[in-house]
């Protein structure tokens, strides 16, 4: 069996006194070193390409679009503000029938809730964008909503107890 470390068949020193002319390798000089660099042929990984170049003379189209603006959905906190006031007043007017105080309390509580949800998802979207508008009239309105259905619903539910309590 041969030995797996023997490597005496590649060795190319002058004193191994081998003329072996079957080599790919070139022959080495009285200093051990070869006179021609073996990897002549093969193309340089380091060598500048054109792509490398970061200032070249050509340049890659920028898009010619404009930058996305974001802004608050003030659509549906109008609509959710319509909602939770309407669902307020519908308590504070009529609130003493029985089906009006339900009426009431599905409008100011869930509709008005539902469409502030929608609302948020919708900014969120918005505020992902590139540049996003910030409005303190849609900031504040949010939490004019927000207490309008609250006291929707606590004047709504106000009735209801008072119907329940009767039965």
């Amino acid at each position: 069996m041969t030995n797996p470390f023997d490597f005496s068949d590649y060795d190319t020193s002058p004193d191994r006194g081998s003329t072996d002319s079957t080599s790919s390798w070139p022959a080495a000089d009285q200093f051990g070193s070869a006179p021609a660099d073996p990897f002549a042929s093969q193309p340089s990984a380091f060598a500048p390409t054109p792509a490398a170049e970061p200032f070249a003379a050509t340049q890659s189209q920028r898009p010619g679009g404009t930058i996305a603006q974001g802004k608050p959905p003030v659509l549906w906190l109008a609509v959710a503000a319509m909602a939770a006031a309407a669902g307020l007043i519908l308590a504070i007017t009529a609130g003493s029938f029985t089906a009006f105080a339900f009426l009431a309390w599905v409008l100011a509580g869930w509709v008005a809730f539902v469409l502030l949800a929608r609302y948020t998802v919708l900014d969120t979207a918005q505020r992902a964008k590139p540049v996003y508008a910030r409005s303190k009239v849609a900031q504040r309105g949010y939490w004019v909503v927000v207490a309008l259905a609250g006291a929707g619903i606590v004047a709504s539910a106000w009735h209801i107890a008072e119907w329940a309590g009767r039965l």
